[in-house]
């Protein structure tokens, strides 16, 4: 497992685990502000992971695209270098 997924994957348990712990308090009359306040926190979090993660998948495929379409048709290649910098590069 990349170290990518592993991240997703930590947010998302410490999430949830928070998120239970703000429901079972609720349901047990605890006061559960500061847990709540973390367990926000934590899906901002996620969806930061997330984000990223996809980010960082869409560059990769970028890559491959061009890679797969280079071999597929050499005389492509100033034409693929010209779109990939359009968007963004592979940066």
């Amino acid at each position: 497992m990349t170290t990518s997924k592993r991240i997703i994957v930590a947010s998302y348990v410490i999430a949830c685990v928070l998120t239970l712990c703000v429901a079972v308090g609720v349901v047990l009359g605890f006061d559960t502000t500061a847990v709540s306040v973390l367990a926000t926190s934590a899906w901002v979090e996620v969806s930061a992971a997330n984000a990223f993660y996809f980010w960082k998948a869409k560059k990769e495929n970028v890559m491959k695209i061009a890679i797969g379409s280079v071999k597929d048709n050499p005389e492509l290649s100033e034409k693929i270098a010209a779109v990939i910098a359009a968007l963004g590069g592979v940066v």
